[in-house]
C-alpha cells in the first residue's frame, strides 16, 4: 500500500522551487578541487598569471601584479578620504546637536525659574512688607549687620557652587526634555514601517579607528601599503613559463607543495654609519623601536621563491638567499600564500554557507 499523498505534503503548494530548498538545512558545504583554486603564480585580484618583473607581495605573502595592487591601494585610498569626510560631518552635526540641547535645556532652566518667581512673587511681597513694618515698629533694621568677624564665602567656591548648580539644572532639564519627546512620539503612533517614520536610535561617540590601507585575502584582512610591498621573482624551467619551479632543486612548485618567499631589506650607506657611530659610544642606548624602524626602512630586495625543503636545509642554516646570497633573517622567510592544496587534509578545501532556514 503506497503512502498517502498528505503525509509527503508538508509544505504549502503555493512555494516554489526555491523556497522549498530552504527548508532542508540551515547550512550547505561543498568540497572544493584543485581546478577550481588559484595557481601559485597567478595574481589574487585579476586572477592572470604575473608577468616577468610585475610580481608583488604584500607582508604576509599574498602575490599580486603591481598594476593591481596599486590600483587597489590607490581606491582603498580615495575610500578612507571618503570616510573621512563623512566622519567629520557626523562630528559637526552631533556637535551642533549638543549644542542646540544645551541651549534647549539652558531656556528650560530658565523658564521654570521665572515661572516659579511669578508664583511665589505675592507672597514675597506680603511677607517683606509685614516684615518691614515690623522691623520699624520695633526700631530694628531688617538688613543684617556684617562684622570684621563674620565669615563669608570666598569668591571662588561661590563660583564653582553656581557652575555646578547651573550644571545639575542643565542636565535635569536636558533629561526631562528628552522624556517628553518619548512620550511625544509613542503618542503618535506613527507607522514605523514607513521609511520616512521609522525610529532612529541616537549614535553614540565614535571610537577613534584607525584608517588604513588594507589586504582582504586570507580569512583576516591585515595592513599594508605601497611602501611595504615585497618583490617576487618565480623561476621558470622553461621559456613557455608553464608552472614555477624552484630555483635551486629546480622542484615543481604548486599549491600542494608550498613554497617560500625569501625577503630582506637593503641596509643603506646612511644607516651603516649611524650603527658605526652608536658602537664607537659605549653609553648609547638603543630603543627597540629605533632598531625597527631602521630595519624597515631600508629597500625590499631578493624576493625569490624556493620549496620549503630547500628553506629549512639551506636558507635558515646559513641566513641567505641560496640564489643572489642576500642575507634573509627567519623573519624574512615568509610562507607564499595559496588557497589550498586540494586534498582533504590540509585547509581550505571546503566552502561553507549558513543561512537562515525559510519556515512556514
Amino acid at each position: 500500500m503506497g503512502r498517502s499523498h498528505a503525509k509527503n505534503n508538508t509544505t504549502q503548494s503555493t512555494l516554489t522551487y526555491y523556497e522549498r530548498s530552504l527548508l532542508r538545512k540551515e547550512g550547505a558545504a561543498r568540497r572544493i578541487g584543485n581546478d577550481s583554486m588559484k595557481p601559485l603564480d597567478h595574481c589574487n585580484l585579476c586572477l592572470t598569471q604575473i608577468t616577468e618583473d610585475n610580481a608583488v607581495a604584500c607582508p604576509s605573502a599574498h602575490v599580486f601584479c603591481r598594476e593591481c595592487a596599486i590600483a587597489d591601494l590607490l581606491s582603498q585610498r580615495a575610500g578612507i578620504e571618503a570616510q573621512k569626510a563623512e566622519l567629520a560631518a557626523w562630528e559637526r552635526d552631533d556637535e551642533r546637536k549638543r549644542a542646540e540641547a544645551r541651549e534647549a535645556a539652558r531656556a528650560r532652566v530658565v523658564e521654570d525659574f521665572e515661572k516659579g518667581m511669578g508664583l511665589a512673587a505675592a507672597r514675597r511681597r506680603a511677607l517683606g512688607a509685614a516684615g518691614a513694618a515690623g522691623a520699624v515698629k520695633n526700631g530694628e533694621s531688617s538688613a543684617p549687620e556684617l562684622t570684621a568677624t563674620t565669615p563669608g564665602p570666598s569668591a571662588g567656591k561661590l563660583e564653582d557652587d553656581i557652575d555646578r548648580i547651573a550644571r545639575e539644572a542643565e542636565d535635569a532639564a536636558a533629561a526631562r526634555i528628552l522624556a517628553e519627546d518619548s512620550e511625544a512620539r509613542k503618542a503618535k503612533i506613527a507607522a514605523f514601517w514607513l521609511p520616512a517614520n521609522a525610529p532612529e536610535a541616537p549614535l553614540g561617540p565614535l571610537a577613534s579607528v584607525k584608517l588604513q590601507t588594507l589586504c582582504h585575502v586570507g580569512g583576516l584582512a591585515h595592513p599594508t601599503s605601497r611602501k611595504g610591498l615585497l618583490p617576487v621573482i618565480f623561476s621558470y624551467p622553461d621559456a613557455k613559463r608553464s608552472k614555477p619551479s624552484c630555483p635551486s632543486c629546480t622542484k615543481e612548485l604548486s599549491n600542494a607543495t608550498g613554497a617560500v618567499l625569501l625577503s630582506s631589506r637593503k641596509v643603506t650607506d646612511t644607516d651603516t654609519g649611524d650603527a658605526a657611530a652608536a658602537a664607537t659610544e659605549p653609553s648609547a642606548k638603543k630603543s627597540k623601536k629605533n632598531k625597527k624602524s631602521k630595519k624597515d626602512d631600508g629597500e625590499a630586495v631578493c624576493g625569490h621563491v624556493v620549496c620549503k625543503t630547500c628553506a629549512d636545509t639551506m636558507v635558515k642554516p646559513a641566513k641567505r638567499c641560496c640564489v643572489c646570497e642576500e642575507p634573509v633573517e627567519e623573519s624574512g622567510m615568509l610562507a607564499l600564500g595559496r588557497e589550498g592544496t586540494g586534498f582533504a587534509a590540509a585547509g581550505g578545501a571546503s566552502v561553507k554557507k549558513n543561512t537562515v532556514v525559510f519556515r512556514v
